[in-house]
């Protein structure tokens, strides 16, 4: 009968596809009932399974022998380490479900389900790696969005043109919307890899010239597909002076605060974007919006 509770499930998904299987899988059905209604099982398939498996190991007699006769006791060892196993993947689903980690809200461990952050797609940044330090990360000199004077700070260091960026973002408005009373930092690392990321990056640092920062960020963003001409069509939706704007794109110091940002991310450790920043946390990728909210909550209880 033990057998026959490892049986049933396995052969019912193989009887999807064979006939055979699914009358395979009627007996183990039948054995089953048969013995949690306290009467033998009649089918004779955990005998079948007993025999087939014992022939298979006829190679080595002795290990054969020990097999037939401790045949009972293997599989309620196999059957014990199933449902123990079973019981660990549910627990792993729930935490990944709840907390966005299946080893637990507070274990950056190797989860099955979402390996481990560092490996998430992202845009590289010079083609360099390593590990990112926090203590580098300021919000001096960086537009805020949000409670400036907060405690609970999450960084973002993107990349207008990488698709993994963009793809992140409507995370965050969402975490935004949800969540007005942080502090929320954007760095932007301009990448001459992607066609229009400087000149992003320059349109952004000119719009906040003009106290505009947020919604020119928002804007390209939302453009589907950057241009030469999209940067000046911004300015002009949000009623920037255009002639201190084009000065502004065009200008040395412009292109110098560029530098300065692709300098500060080297500096920092950045080696791909999004790269957020949440205290001593580092998450590379486009992240989950139950990843970042259980960072948020968690802070604010501590």
């Amino acid at each position: 009968m033990v057998i026959c509770i490892i049986a049933l499930p396995v052969l019912a998904i193989l009887g999807l596809f064979s006939l055979r299987y699914r009358m395979l899988a009627a007996e183990a059905f039948r054995c089953l009932f048969r013995t949690v209604q306290f009467k033998p099982c009649d089918t004779g398939l955990d005998q079948r399974i007993k025999s087939k498996f014992t022939t298979k190991l006829m190679w080595w007699p002795l290990l054969a022998r020990g097999f037939y006769k401790y045949f009972a006791i293997l599989s309620w060892i196999f059957v014990i380490l199933t449902l123990v196993s079973a019981g660990f993947t549910g627990y792993g689903l729930y935490n990944y479900y709840v907390y966005g980690n299946c080893n637990g809200p507070d274990s950056s461990a190797f989860c099955i389900f979402n390996p481990v952050h560092s490996n998430q797609p992202e845009c590289s940044v010079f083609g360099v790696t390593g590990n990112v330090s926090v203590l580098k990360v300021k919000s001096e000199g960086y537009p805020v969005r949000g409670d400036n004077d907060s405690l609970v700070v999450l960084h973002e260091f993107g990349c207008y043109s990488c698709p993994y960026t963009r793809e992140a973002e409507s995370v965050v408005q969402e975490i935004l919307d949800n969540y007005p009373d942080i502090k929320f930092v954007y760095h932007d690392v301009p990448l001459e890899l992607h066609a229009y990321s400087i000149e992003s990056a320059k349109g952004a640092i000119c719009a906040r010239e003009q106290d505009k920062y947020w919604k020119y960020h928002d804007l390209l963003f939302e453009q589907e597909n950057l241009s030469d001409d999209i940067f000046v069509d911004i300015a002009l939706m949000l009623n920037l002076d255009i002639d201190k704007f084009q000065e502004c794109f065009d200008g040395n110091s412009t292109s110098s605060r560029i530098t300065q940002l692709q300098d500060s991310a080297l500096e920092v450790g950045i080696y791909g974007t999004p790269t957020f920043v949440f205290g001593e946390d580092v998450l590379v990728g486009p992240q989950k919006y139950k990843t970042l909210k259980n960072l948020i909550e968690k802070a604010k209880e501590d």
